[in-house]
C-alpha cells in the first residue's frame, strides 16, 4: 500500500512537471522592443571637462630661502601655460662639495575662474645646496608641496612658508599669475 502511494505521488509529480514544460516560454524580446542606442538615445551624455579659455597665463614663482641672519637667497622660475593645461620646469645640479642633487622641479595647471581670479594647482620640489661651505649634513633641507590656489591675476601672493626643521632655515614661496591675452 505505501508502494502504492509512493508511486502515486511520483507519477502525479512527474505529470505536473510535463504540464509545466509544454507551456510557451516566456515571450522574448523582439527588435521593435529593443530601444536603440547612439544618435536617438535621449540619455545625456558624460560631460566632457571644458576647454580651457584661448589665452596664457605666466607664472612666476619666487623662492626665498634665508639660513641665519644674512639676506635671503631667491630662487626664480617663470613659465607660460595655456589656461588649463599643465606647464612643467626641471632643474637640477650638484653641490661641489657634495654628492648631493640640488632640485627645483614645478608643476602648475593654472585656471581662469574670472578675469581677476586665477585658481592654480602647484606642485613644487626644492633640495638646495647646503647652507655652509663644509657641506655637512646640517642644512640639508628640502621643500616639497602640492597646493590648490586661487590668486588674484597679476597680484604677488605668499603661497607658504615653511622652517627647516633642523636649524634657524626659512623659506617661503611666492606666485604672481597673470593672464597674457
Amino acid at each position: 500500500m505505501i508502494r502504492r502511494t509512493l508511486l502515486t505521488i511520483l507519477v502525479a509529480g512527474l505529470i505536473a512537471g510535463t504540464a509545466d514544460a509544454s507551456q510557451a516560454p516566456a515571450a522574448r524580446p523582439t527588435q521593435a522592443s529593443i530601444k536603440p542606442t547612439g544618435a536617438g538615445d535621449k540619455t545625456p551624455a558624460k560631460p566632457r571637462a571644458p576647454e580651457g579659455l584661448p589665452a596664457n597665463i605666466r607664472i612666476e614663482v619666487t623662492i626665498s630661502d634665508q639660513a641665519g641672519p644674512g639676506a635671503a637667497v631667491k630662487r626664480s622660475v617663470s613659465m607660460l601655460v595655456a589656461d588649463r593645461r599643465a606647464g612643467s620646469v626641471r632643474s637640477s645640479g650638484q653641490a661641489a662639495t657634495t654628492a648631493r642633487d640640488i632640485v627645483l622641479n614645478i608643476d602648475a595647471i593654472p585656471t581662469i575662474v574670472k578675469d581677476s581670479l586665477i585658481r592654480l594647482d602647484l606642485t613644487l620640489e626644492y633640495a638646495p645646496k647646503p647652507s655652509n661651505e663644509t657641506g655637512a649634513r646640517e642644512g640639508l633641507v628640502s621643500l616639497n608641496q602640492r597646493l590648490s590656489v586661487l590668486v588674484d591675476a597679476g597680484k604677488p601672493t605668499v603661497i607658504s612658508q615653511a622652517s627647516d626643521p633642523t636649524s634657524d632655515r626659512k623659506m617661503s614661496v611666492e606666485v604672481t599669475a597673470t593672464v597674457v591675452k
